[in-house]
């Protein structure tokens, strides 16, 4: 399963990137904002993508994934930090 992680802030990409290697995860990738996860979509099964980023936010990016259709079956989840 490749899954895509996406947040403005490196550290928190950085948290996430690690607990999903200790949960045996390791075909991640990482984008800092919505735009640049459109471009890194090839492949990925799912997208744990931040709610609040510059230059597309990461609702917009969910409602893009899921009009696409050949992007139909890819999963989203999204997260937040306070």
């Amino acid at each position: 399963m490749k899954i895509l992680v996406v947040d403005d802030s490196a550290t928190m990409r950085r948290i996430i990137v690690n607990h999903l290697n200790q949960a045996g995860y390791t075909d991640l990738d990482e984008a800092s904002n919505g735009v640049e996860a459109l471009s890194r979509l090839s492949g990925v099964d799912l997208i744990l993508t931040d709610w609040n980023m510059p230059v597309m936010d990461g609702l917009t990016l969910v409602k893009e994934v899921r009009h696409d259709p050949n992007r139909s079956e890819e999963h989203t989840s999204e997260l937040q930090s306070h």
